[in-house]
């Protein structure tokens, strides 16, 4: 014999007539853990500390009818997702409209038939079963989604990282660094610079991006030991279109309203050397017209150089590069947004320090440097 190990749904009876009551008790024992309330009130009260799979609700009763019911469940986000099927003797397309537009899952006149109710409450439970399922099986293909997502994000990282081992740390730093910048804006009182959850992730992942214009520089320039040249410089500034040309031929394929993803990391890798004062590179762009995500990008991207050893150059104290983005807020940097991360700009210290085995870190100060010197970094 096949005994189902599941417990029994359970389901919530509300009417103010106790012959109804015993009714609706005798009709689904068999089957449900039936619960009973007399009144709205007491109904809402024994769902503080209950949850049901669904409810039974009756619409006229004293007190709270069961149109003040429904809308008080769902404004309970605890509550809310209950199937609530309406028993009435009122009769009329209206009103059966209006049970449904406040979310009512389904609408049962009196008097009550056995064979209407069995046959409803089975089918409503059954739809919930798969509307739930249908939730895990989403969620389930939505998170391997996004590790596979991850994975190429890392594997093409990576491949940017794998010709010089600087460009390896430095995306998995300022990686880092963006996290902490993008927490802080979520926080934001300034509503312009609060970041919604899915864009702030976006933001984070597309990070790992940002350099990946690099894998058309050749190694001379890439790889070149000393200070590069003018023109070598130029060639190398050109990383940033190059990366978006790589990108603009996904989203040509995917098409625009499929690339939200695609769209974030286009604006990463193409703007996070444009300078808030219109002098950056590729395109000179300027102001708010530089999208928030690159604005974050340059803030890690350039503390970064700065803290970073280069065969030509020292690498800066946490204090001196935090002070030199300050100082350059509002000219570099987007002002309101440097003011804002001004605390959450400490933390990174602590990548650095994590990351020591990549990066060796100068602790004494070096004043009076500017991002000049980190311009025709790599």
């Amino acid at each position: 014999m096949n005994i189902d190990p599941r417990p029994p749904k359970s389901i919530l009876a509300v009417d103010d007539n106790p012959t109804n009551l015993r009714m609706l008790l005798e009709i689904l024992r068999t089957n449900y853990k039936v619960y009973s309330a007399p009144s709205g009130q007491h109904a809402l009260k024994f769902l503080e500390n209950n949850l049901v799979d669904l409810i039974l609700l009756d619409i006229e009763m004293p007190g709270l009818s069961g149109y003040d019911v429904i809308k008080k469940l769902k404004e309970n986000d605890r509550l809310k997702g209950i199937p609530v099927i309406f028993l009435t003797a009122q009769e009329g397309r209206e009103n059966e409209e209006k049970a449904l537009n406040m979310g009512a899952a389904d609408y049962i006149l009196k008097p009550i038939s056995a064979g209407v109710v069995i046959k409803r409450v089975s089918m409503h439970l059954e739809l919930e079963d798969y509307r739930k399922n249908l939730e895990e099986l989403v969620a389930l293909k939505t998170g391997q989604i996004q590790r596979t997502q991850n994975a190429i994000l890392e594997m093409l990282a990576n491949m940017t990282g794998f010709r010089d081992e600087e460009t390896g740390g430095h995306i998995r730093r300022t990686t880092a660094y963006t996290q902490i910048l993008v927490d802080a804006l979520k926080q934001s009182k300034q509503k312009k610079y609060r970041l919604n959850d899915g864009y702030a992730h976006e933001i984070v992942l597309c990070s790992k991006l940002h350099d990946i214009g690099k894998v058309a520089i050749p190694d001379k320039i890439l790889l070149k030991p000393d200070r590069l040249n003018e023109g070598e410089f130029q060639y190398i500034k050109l990383h940033p279109a190059f990366g978006a040309q790589m990108i603009d031929r996904s989203i040509r394929d995917l098409g625009e309203s499929n690339s939200s993803f695609l769209t974030t990391a286009r604006e990463v890798v193409l703007y996070h050397h444009e300078k808030w004062n219109g002098k950056g590179y590729p395109n000179g762009v300027a102001g708010e017209k530089i999208p928030i995500s690159a604005r974050i990008m340059a803030v890690s991207d350039v503390y970064d150089a700065l803290i970073s050893h280069r065969p030509y150059k020292e690498p800066m104290s946490h204090k001196d590069a935090v002070q030199i983005i300050l100082k350059d807020a509002g000219v570099h940097f987007d002002g309101e947004l440097t003011n804002i991360c001004r605390e959450a700009m400490e933390k990174f210290k602590d990548v650095v320090y994590d990351d020591r085995d990549h990066l060796t870190a100068q602790t004494d100060d070096n004043s009076g440097q500017s991002t000049d010197k980190v311009k025709n970094k790599r």
